[in-house]
């Protein structure tokens, strides 16, 4: 037991000496990088793109979900249900 107590003791006396950047975790925030978490190199696209892009993808989620139901329509087994939408994707 004492020689437990005693190596608590030594740990603590340790890590008291030990400067606080050591022990802090994480990178230190320099003045010069964003609060915001966001990446400096990446942009922001302009609205029209972005309307465009989420028409765009909003096309491809209805022509996948008229596939699926095609395949369900039809039957097929759920094993080749994958390879027929990928195929009536690529169709219309």
């Amino acid at each position: 037991m004492k020689c437990v107590a005693m190596l608590i003791a030594i740990a603590v006396v340790v890590a008291s000496t030990a400067p606080g950047e050591l022990l802090a975790q994480g990178t230190p925030a320099s003045p010069t990088t964003p609060a915001t978490g966001i990446k400096p190199d990446r942009t922001i696209a302009d609205p029209a793109t972005r309307k465009a892009t989420r028409e765009k993808r909003a096309a491809l989620q209805k022509k996948r979900a008229d596939c699926r139901n095609q395949a369900r329509q039809q039957k097929v087994a759920l094993t080749k249900r994958r390879a027929f939408i990928r195929d009536c994707m690529s169709r219309s």
